[in-house]
């Protein structure tokens, strides 16, 4: 892996991914957040369900093809993990719940 330089879950490279990051999460634009999220995840038509946990934005979606990673990592956001064919987890932070809240009035 490391002779060839394979790209494997977590090893890829970052590095242009640093230079897009266009909002920080720590600057409470929540909404701005949001819409970058919401635009990574193909626009509201393709959210099915949004919840929460402690850290976690889970989104039910359409079409997991839709879905745009590096767009939503732009977001400031730590991680997004894709655990099933419709679902989504963007890994937010303590923060969640108003990225949630900015979120779900999006969809609306």
């Amino acid at each position: 892996i490391k002779k060839w330089d394979l790209k494997t879950p977590g090893r890829e490279d970052d590095d242009d991914l640093e230079k897009e990051k266009s909002i920080e999460l720590a600057s409470d634009d929540y909404t701005a957040i949001a819409k970058a999220i919401l635009e990574g995840c193909g626009g509201k038509d393709n959210i099915t369900s949004i919840d929460n946990c402690v850290t976690r934005l889970r989104l039910e979606v359409k079409d997991i093809t839709a879905v745009n990673d590096k767009k939503i990592k732009a977001a400031g956001v730590a991680g997004v993990i894709k655990p099933g064919k419709t679902s989504v987890q963007v890994v937010v932070g303590t923060k969640v719940q108003f990225v949630a809240d900015a979120f779900s009035k999006l969809c609306e």
